[in-house]
């Protein structure tokens, strides 16, 4: 055998060995490594995504609790004003009320006293009256006069 021929066969035979690598094995294993890269290069950046989302979700969570925390103080700071206006405006009527019941009291009391004055007159005028004729009945004498006149007290 010639070495020339052998050397020249090997050649050849490496040639269609390293085409056929080349053709079937190489382009196809790049290929794959290459998508095998890209995807967790996708990875990677959707997994940076996702962490900025939950930063930024934190901090829209962290800001609408604090504007519900203010919501909810303005909402019971505003409660308390409506409760104490209402507490004073109740006071306000009850006293209201309570000086009308006042006048309204003094008004009767005035008229009860105005009517025991009448009465008080009528019945005096009447004793007076009872007093006179008695002792006009009677001869008129100082001591039968008083007499009379102590007699008309206690019997009524």
């Amino acid at each position: 055998m010639n070495v020339t021929a052998t050397l020249f066969g090997q050649m050849l035979t490496f040639v269609i060995f390293v085409w056929f690598i080349k053709a079937y094995l190489w382009e196809p294993l790049t290929k794959a490594m290459e998508d095998r890269s890209n995807k967790i290069a996708d990875g990677l950046a959707a997994a940076e995504q996702g962490q900025q989302k939950i930063e930024q979700a934190k901090i829209e969570f962290t800001t609408r609790i604090d504007e519900a925390k203010s919501k909810a103080s303005n909402i019971i700071g505003d409660a308390e004003q409506k409760s104490k206006l209402i507490v004073e405006e109740a006071r306000n009527i009850a006293k209201e009320e309570a000086s009308k019941i006042a006048k309204s009291s003094a008004q009767q009391l005035e008229q009860e006293i105005n009517a025991a004055k009448e009465q008080l007159k009528e019945d005096v005028a009447n004793l007076s009256i009872e007093c006179a004729e008695r002792v006009l009945a009677q001869e008129i004498d100082k001591k039968k006069h008083n007499k009379i006149i102590e007699e008309v007290i206690n019997s009524d």
